[in-house]
């Protein structure tokens, strides 16, 4: 009886309960994915720092130059016809928010937000 209650709680907030999943990844404290298709990922590395790395990356990934906002720490860059935004943040000493959406036909573009932010921290793994 007690582990019928318990998978039905599980099952019925499962969806909801994309919290902050740990990485295997050394530079990623935390990860998770909205229902908008927004990735939050949370990173063991100072805000200049991860605004830097994710400056580069999107510069690289984008064939366009980036739009960026320093002051606010977000970029927006054209990255295989969607608009990816990210936003950097601080969350801590040592750690940052990276939040990261994409749009593609003013849909959420889940794919392309994905293969950001995995790049992002891939390079910021390569840098620690």
């Amino acid at each position: 009886m007690r582990s019928a209650i318990t998978l039905a709680l599980v099952l019925c907030l499962a969806p909801a309960c994309q919290l902050l999943v740990p990485a295997t990844a050394g530079a990623v404290a935390a990860n998770s994915a909205n229902e908008d298709s927004t990735y939050v990922v949370q990173v063991r590395v100072g805000v200049d720092v991860a605004w830097a790395s994710t400056k580069a990356t999107l510069s690289h990934l984008s064939l366009k130059p980036i739009d960026t906002d320093d002051a606010a720490r977000t970029a927006i860059a054209e990255i295989d016809n969607s608009k990816a935004t990210v936003t950097v943040e601080t969350y801590d000493l040592d750690q940052s928010v990276i939040k990261i959406s994409a749009t593609k036909f003013a849909f959420g573009d889940s794919a392309t937000a994905s293969m950001v932010k995995d790049r992002i921290i891939s390079d910021l793994d390569h840098k620690r």
